[in-house]
């Protein structure tokens, strides 16, 4: 029996970069590397937020003992894989035309908005993607009291709905299964239920812990029978908060408005939140000068488990802060004052990234890719962000150079020109003097309102911008049965084709005990004396050696195809 080429189902020419990299020139003796500068400000702005929760904590009122305690509506936040039906789900939860009304059908921003039921309403977190969600559990904001894991009938768990399990069971969050879209002939209900016991889901009914619901999102059918099994599983919970005492919350989201200014999703976790209320959110303050509910209409008070839009902040703050109320606004402003010192410092230092960041950007590499992001809150481009370096890989190296919430200036663009950065832009857009920037300069502009249609096209864009070296790629293997002289005094080898296909124009490898004794390409190909471009295996040919006469009978011949690597899968 012979033995395979090395690299026989698939060999890189070159070693990955890691392999290949240089050792840092700032190493210290004892072998550790020190840290970037972006390293290091990336710990510092971590200290920065886990220094002003714990301060937060000491803020909080301490003795509760004496409050009203009352059943709050429960918080939930649907889960699940793309086209299971989560945001049909939700369009008819909403009552509202969320697929027609939101780009692709798909979430793009974190909201919340509330439910009612005859047995009292529901507060739904609405999240895009999953990263949004797993970075609030891991900044602290308690906000989510259960997953609704939305799984359809006709195709069962997926990527993204094991990872929805992972996130949600990390969190110690309870899970209520809705398997979905019941009503398509290829609907396996038993079957899904059988294959989500394998990630420690287990149906009430079979003895286990997890309620399930059968649903129709399209029709409704089975969706009260989930909104039943959300408020049972809020019972089991005892979803309970103080109505009175100090104000108490966290932050859903957080946008600017051109003509309101600064406007903040919250959700009420203690306390009720008034007008005139003063409360500090991260590093921003203020009184509530307005208070509108999920529909945007002016309400006077919020009590928990209510989300609710706040105009009145001094500025936007970030997804999962912690949200507090204070007796008085000096008392406020003084904490803001001093966090916003802090940040002050931070934005230097990301200023020095910024300028670090650039000038890698001017001296890259042929794997890098730079990338200057902007999104319309805070939520979209976290997610965004955290979607665009998953692209990494072994091919491409993308730079975020900047990043920031707001149209696309020429700050963007006039950067993007010099570093050839390809802008990207998430619900926002160039606006008239950029525009002039991106035609004229030719700057690369992905801007659009859904997310997945950017990705796909920033994916295009960056393939433009590097240089892909070629792998190789085993394309077949024939044994040499017998030698021939041809035409002056060519050597052909007479074969058959043992596996794969042999191919004209790829590399030649004739490879003897394992090793390969010569290379070159393949040139000729004949089946009797006719001239072909490929054998499939079983078949018989002659292959012409060229510029090699040591070819033997017993020897292997492998067909070796050269391609571009497939950088994105």
């Amino acid at each position: 029996a012979s033995s395979s080429a090395p690299g026989r189902t698939r060999r890189i020419i070159r070693k990955k970069r890691s392999d290949n990299a240089a050792p840092d020139d700032g190493d210290d003796e004892d072998n550790t590397p020190k840290l970037s500068l972006k390293e290091r400000l990336a710990i510092k702005v971590q200290q920065l937020k886990e220094a002003q929760r714990a301060e937060d904590e000491n803020f909080v009122q301490a003795d509760t003992s004496k409050l009203k305690i009352k059943d709050r509506p429960p918080v939930v936040t649907i889960m699940g894989h793309v086209d299971h039906g989560k945001t049909t789900l939700i369009d008819y939860l909403r009552k509202s035309k969320v697929v027609s009304g939101e780009a692709g059908g798909i979430t793009q921003a974190v909201g919340a908005y509330q439910v009612k039921t005859d047995h009292g309403p529901i507060t739904f977190l609405d999240t895009p993607g999953h990263e949004a969600f797993s970075n609030m559990r891991q900044r602290g904001a308690q906000a989510t009291d259960i997953v609704v894991l939305v799984v359809a009938a006709d195709d069962g768990p997926k990527d993204q709905t094991i990872e929805s399990i992972k996130q949600a069971q990390g969190a110690n969050v309870p899970i209520v299964v809705a398997i979905s879209k019941i009503d398509k002939p290829e609907a396996n209900v038993e079957s899904v239920k059988q294959q989500l016991m394998a990630y420690d889901l287990m149906p009430e009914e079979w003895g286990g812990d997890n309620l399930v619901s059968e649903i129709s999102a399209k029709s409704g059918d089975g969706v009260d029978g989930l909104l039943e099994n959300i408020l049972l599983q809020a019972e089991i919970l005892e979803v309970k908060a103080p109505t009175d005492g100090q104000v108490r919350g966290v932050v859903v989201e957080s946008r600017m408005d051109k003509y309101r200014g600064p406007i903040t999703t919250l959700l009420v976790q203690s306390g009720t939140l008034k007008k005139g209320s003063v409360i500090l959110a991260g590093a921003e303050y203020g009184k509530v000068r307005n208070l509108l509910d999920d529909n945007e209409k002016p309400i006077k008070q919020a009590t928990p488990g209510t989300p609710v839009e706040v105009l009145g902040l001094s500025g936007c703050t970030q997804s999962g802060d912690l949200v507090l109320g204070f007796k008085t606004e000096k008392e406020a402003k003084a904490i803001s004052a001093k966090r916003q010192k802090d940040n002050t410092q931070v934005n230097q230092n990301e200023n020095e990234v910024d300028k670090a960041s650039l000038f890698a950007a001017l001296s890259k590499k042929s794997h890098d890719v730079s990338i200057i992001l902007r999104a319309d809150t805070h939520g979209s481009l976290e997610a965004l962000s955290l979607l665009v370096e998953n692209m990494n890989n072994e091919w491409i190296d993308i730079r975020i150079l900047n990043s920031g919430v707001g149209p696309i200036s020429t700050s963007e663009t006039d950067m993007a020109a010099i570093t050839n950065a390809i802008v990207v832009g998430f619900n926002v857009e160039p606006d008239a003097a950029a525009k002039k920037v991106v035609r004229e300069k030719d700057v690369v502009s992905v801007h659009g309102p859904v997310i997945y249609d950017i990705l796909d096209r920033l994916k295009i864009e960056t393939l433009k911008k590097v240089e892909l070296p070629d792998i190789e790629e085993f394309r077949g293997k024939a044994s040499v049965k017998a030698i021939f002289t041809g035409k002056k005094r060519t050597q052909v080898a007479g074969c058959e084709v043992i596996e794969g296909k042999m191919q004209v124009g790829n590399v030649l490898r004739i490879v003897r005990d394992g090793e390969v004794v010569h290379e070159g390409n393949t040139t000729s190909i004949r089946v009797v004396k006719d001239e072909v471009t490929e054998v499939e295996e079983e078949n018989d040919c002659g292959i012409l050696v060229e510029a090699f006469k040591g070819t033997r009978v017993g020897d292997e011949i492998h067909s070796i195809a050269m391609v571009q690597p497939k950088v994105y899968e």
